[in-house]
């Protein structure tokens, strides 16, 4: 029954944490220089991927992220998407670190925000370089910087509160 149980707390954390990320980054758009748009997406993929581990970060920002560009009509952009936002959300699960206590580390919560930001910037510089070209390439660097650092600079006080608040425990979540 336990084993029941978790499987379908696993099913609901990650059915939520895929529709928050679509939601997050539907809700506001701001179309980039040249194709694509900034979001808000990324700061649900850091909060879900840092809480509810490797796995459900994946889907989260793999699915979470491919089902608001279908949404959104950007089609090109979703088999992409799925690919670098999951990998995004799998790479801060990966790099947050916990004490001996179990609580997140706030500096490894810095710097996971930081890298996974980066590897998104990078990751659809390549989609669209090998895509569209350099003409379209280069002057969405900026967009995507301004996007993953605003998404750090947002996820990482509401990680560190929700750390701080115990939600972890509460949840008893098995990352």
């Amino acid at each position: 029954m336990v084993n029941e149980k978790s499987k379908i707390k696993n099913i609901v954390y990650t059915a939520m944490a895929i529709a928050l990320v679509t939601v997050a980054t539907m809700i506001i758009r701001i179309p980039s220089p040249k194709m694509g748009y900034i979001n808000f997406g990324d700061i649900m993929i850091f909060i879900t991927a840092a809480i509810l581990g490797r796995k459900i970060g994946f889907a989260a920002g793999g699915l979470g992220s491919a089902f608001a560009d279908i949404l959104g009509g950007y089609f090109i952009y979703a088999p992409a998407t799925f690919i670098i936002k999951g990998i995004e959300g799998l790479i801060l699960a990966m790099l947050v670190k916990k004490d001996k206590e179990g609580n997140l580390k706030s500096q490894s919560i810095v710097v996971a925000s930081i890298l996974s930001a980066l590897w998104m910037v990078l990751g659809y510089f390549i989609y669209e370089y090998f895509m569209f070209g350099v003409g379209t390439a280069y002057p969405n660097v900026p967009a995507n910087l301004i996007q993953g650092g605003v998404s750090a600079a947002v996820a990482i006080p509401i990680l560190l509160a929700a750390e701080k608040s115990g939600i972890m425990f509460k949840l008893k979540i098995n990352r």
